[in-house]
């Protein structure tokens, strides 16, 4: 191919792909929706990390990451921290709730380290973990 030719294909490479990249970006790519999106209904679990305290209950779900949003520090490694509402303390984190009706416990995401974020660190179980399982199983046919 002469070089003229070479340089228009790659011009049109080129724009394609800032056109697509414009696409994606501007059009929102598939990506979800914004916090308003969240039903008002939909709750998650907290739980306060203060020793002497440990309260839980649900919140929010559109609340609590309005919070975040509107609190982050870019720099941190974690999410911050809400006022707990029983000792006063800014020791306020987004938990789980073990999945085994038996069992019940609220927990901080992750407790048990390098294993699924909803390992309950009680029972053990983990809904991540039982369903990965049941897919693997259906699709060996088993």
């Amino acid at each position: 191919m002469e070089e003229s030719k070479k340089k228009l294909v790659m011009i049109l490479v080129i724009v394609v792909c800032l056109g697509v990249a414009g696409a994606v970006f501007f059009g929102g790519g598939g990506g979800g929706g914004t916090i308003d999106d969240i039903s008002d209904e939909e709750m998650t679990w907290v739980i306060c990390m203060n020793k002497s305290c440990n309260a839980t209950s649900e919140m929010s779900l559109k609340e609590y990451f309005k919070f975040v949003t509107a609190n982050a520090n870019p720099m941190a490694p974690t999410a911050p921290a809400l006022t707990c509402e029983k000792c006063g303390e800014p020791s306020i984190y987004k938990a789980e709730k073990c999945q085994n009706a038996a069992c019940g416990n609220v927990f901080r995401s992750g407790a048990v380290p390098n294993d699924f974020p909803d390992r309950c660190p009680k029972c053990k179980q983990s809904a991540t973990e039982e369903i990965r399982n049941a897919r693997k199983r259906e699709m060996s046919g088993g």
